[in-house]
Order: C-alpha cells, then structure tokens, then sequence
C-alpha cells in the first residue's frame, strides 16, 4: 500500500498502464497527485492508477 501524503515533488510514478510520470504537486488528500507525463502535460493522477513510486529525479543515483 502506498502511502501518498508521503510523495514529494519530482519522485517519479510508474502507473498501471505501463506509462511514467513526474509528480509537480501533492494535493494533500492522500488519494490525487498533480504530475507531467513524458507528453509533457500536467495532469491529476488517481491512486488506484499507480503501481509503483520511485525517488526523485535528483536523489537517483547517476547512471
């Protein structure tokens, strides 16, 4: 179960559809999250829609 009140700005989401996101806002109300897709559009992101959360782009380790 993942906890959403804890996501900060820039981790990044691997949603059940396979896609990617980079979280820009969190609401706040555990269940919707603000993040840019690789189109490069903003959009609300559902918590039953996410499969995964990894650490923001700047705390990843260099490839």
């Amino acid at each position: 179960m993942l906890n959403l009140l804890a996501i900060v700005p820039g981790q990044v989401l691997r949603l059940k559809d396979g896609s990617s996101a980079e979280v820009t806002e969190n609401i706040g109300d555990g269940i919707w999250l603000n993040a840019r897709g690789a189109d490069g559009m903003e959009e609300l992101v559902f918590c039953e829609d996410i499969a995964s959360v990894e650490p923001a782009l700047a705390q990843q380790a260099p490839a």
